[in-house]
């Protein structure tokens, strides 16, 4: 039952992209028109082709659904995104959430060791995490040996690390019923504009916020509706700011693939 419903969100993106395809066949199909071919073949011949191309444009978007590892995504304004099925942890400049502490400590008070933070810790700082605590106090201007109390939603600490760069974004509390019921939006569209002003000129890839694969365990109840929730928010940021742009990839699980494919068609290019 579970793979008849996977395979019916990848049949679904395959018949949204159907008439793409057609328009791309359109000058072969136009080509037959016009070109005498029944001279050469039959009848028959002629309308299997046809209905090959028509199968084709159904064919290769659903293969497409299955293989293809980034897609383009259509924005209102200025702003380039892109949805790829990867390892956030191994893309080049990325973003990892926490809470508004700047908690990092994967020991199941306040982070949790199957989080997405818990993951980038065990790999970039798995003898030391001092290291990092000490530099998040430093982009903080915490003094050594304080706690950092608790900043605004959507505040952003940079790390540069291995010729990559890592933003840490406060988006939730440590007590999950602390948080205001807007504390996603307030977050997302602090955390934009931190990045519309970056002038590194990398692509940043984003987790879908608030879904299993980062911090929150107060978010949405599907993969699905993290991203269009995210989508929708940068066609809210691009309204409000249609001078600025976003340079933006979405990075997914490839085994969240089949979750997400039929809302991945609603914004494919």
């Amino acid at each position: 039952m579970l793979i008849n419903q996977k395979f019916k969100k990848h049949l679904k993106y395959a018949s949204s992209r159907f008439s793409h395809w057609i328009a791309k066949f359109s000058v072969l199909i136009g080509i037959f028109a016009v070109i005498p071919l029944q001279n050469y073949l039959s009848c028959l011949a002629l309308i299997c082709i046809v209905l090959a191309i028509f199968a084709l444009a159904f064919i290769i978007p659903l293969v497409g659904s299955y293989i293809l590892k980034e897609f383009r995504i259509s924005t209102i304004g200025k702003s380039t995104v892109t949805l790829k099925f990867d390892d956030l942890l191994e893309q080049d400049c990325f973003v990892i959430t926490t809470n508004l502490n700047f908690d990092v400590e994967p020991d199941e008070k306040y982070i949790s060791s199957l989080s997405l933070l818990a993951k980038f810790v065990k790999m970039y700082y798995p003898n030391d995490i001092s290291l990092l605590k000490q530099e998040i106090q430093k982009q903080l201007s915490v003094p050594k040996n304080r706690q950092i109390k608790p900043r605004d939603y959507g505040t952003t600490v940079r790390i540069d690390k291995e010729s990559k760069i890592i933003y840490l974004m406060a988006f939730t509390d440590r007590n999950k019923n602390d948080q205001p019921e807007d504390f996603y939006i307030t977050s997302i569209r602090e955390f934009f504009k931190t990045i519309a002003n970056e002038n590194h000129g990398r692509v940043v890839s984003v987790p879908l916020f608030g879904s299993n694969n980062n911090l929150s365990n107060s978010g949405f109840m599907s993969k699905s509706m993290a991203l269009e929730s995210l989508l929708t928010m940068i066609h809210v940021f691009e309204i409000e700011n249609q001078r600025s742009e976003l340079k933006f990839q979405i990075v997914v699980l490839p085994e969240d693939r089949a979750e997400i494919i039929d809302t991945v068609a609603k914004y494919a290019r």
